[in-house]
């Protein structure tokens, strides 16, 4: 029996990857996304059903989403949260507003889809849950701490939903991407900036530099997200290029994923080493 997979931000990027290799290789697919008339045009398929899902709405509403998805075909095996978009501007200048909306869309969101899939997925007694984090979670980016944070407590949120939900019979693995040529970084769609009229005199050069540095990023990324969405599809199925492999905990996706997460670890463990001594002098003698 082919397998049925939930992806969230089937749109655009990995979500429409990963849609398209999903379609291709037999098996059927819940493509959710808040246009989903978009799709359409974007993926012609009889294993592709475009869905409504705006994980950005109340709990009830994204409960009620859900009930209409899971009727479709009874159940899904896989669900890809998927969706996010990257809102660019220095911490004192966003407002509390694009802040909250922010962790609303690439944190809170998630969850909450998770939590209304949950409930069925614990009575089926199987499943599998797809991450899509970021390697910047790993560290700070002056103009796009936002972003990053909201990647960061994405993936401690998952890692920790991932030890609450294993006896369930359910899965997950946390994927994190380096920079892949999507329209993430597009000014016309994922990218959401700050005005002129809050930006603040005193980060004028600061904020020229990140303009510029987006703009650069922008086409000239180094993962095709063709071959990354297929990686995913073989990883999470144990497929082609991960044959014979279990599902990872965590899958870094991309050399400059591997890379920066490394040089991040490595830096966090060579703080730690340093101050070892002087942390212990804080400890109660032991009896």
């Amino acid at each position: 029996m082919s397998r049925i997979w939930l992806i969230t931000g089937a749109s655009s990027g990995f979500g429409l990857e990963l849609t398209r290799v999903a379609a291709r290789q037999g098996d059927r697919v819940l493509a959710a996304s808040r246009t989903p008339e978009k799709l359409n045009s974007l993926v012609s398929s009889d294993k592709v059903k475009p869905v409504y899902l705006d994980h950005n709405k109340p709990l009830s509403q994204i409960q009620d989403a859900v009930k209409d998805i899971l009727a479709i075909y009874g159940t899904v095996d896989i669900v890809v949260n998927n969706a996010a978009y990257v809102q660019t501007g220095m911490l004192e200048e966003v407002s509390p507003e694009d802040t909250l909306r922010q962790f609303q869309a690439n944190t809170l969101g998630p969850l909450n889809l998770y939590r209304a899939l949950l409930p069925h997925l614990r009575e089926k007694g199987t499943g599998t849950l797809i991450t899509i984090g970021s390697m910047a979670a790993w560290y700070p980016m002056p103009g796009c701490n936002l972003y990053n944070a909201s990647k960061a407590a994405l993936r401690w949120l998952a890692i920790g939903l991932a030890g609450e939900i294993s006896h369930f019979g359910i899965n997950h693995c946390l994927v994190e991407p380096g920079f892949f040529r999507t329209e993430l970084l597009s000014p016309s769609a994922n990218i959401s900036g700050t005005s002129e009229s809050s930006r603040l005199p005193a980060y004028r050069e600061l904020n020229s530099t990140t303009d510029a540095n987006f703009a650069a990023f922008h086409g000239a990324q180094l993962g095709d997200p063709v071959k990354g969405a297929q990686i995913i599809y073989d990883v999470v199925t144990s497929s082609g290029a991960a044959a014979g492999r279990e599902l990872p905990e965590l899958l870094p996706l991309g050399s400059d994923a591997s890379e920066e997460i490394s040089k991040s670890a490595s830096r966090t463990l060579a703080s730690v080493e340093e101050f070892k001594a002087i942390s212990a002098l804080s400890d109660i003698p032991k009896a």
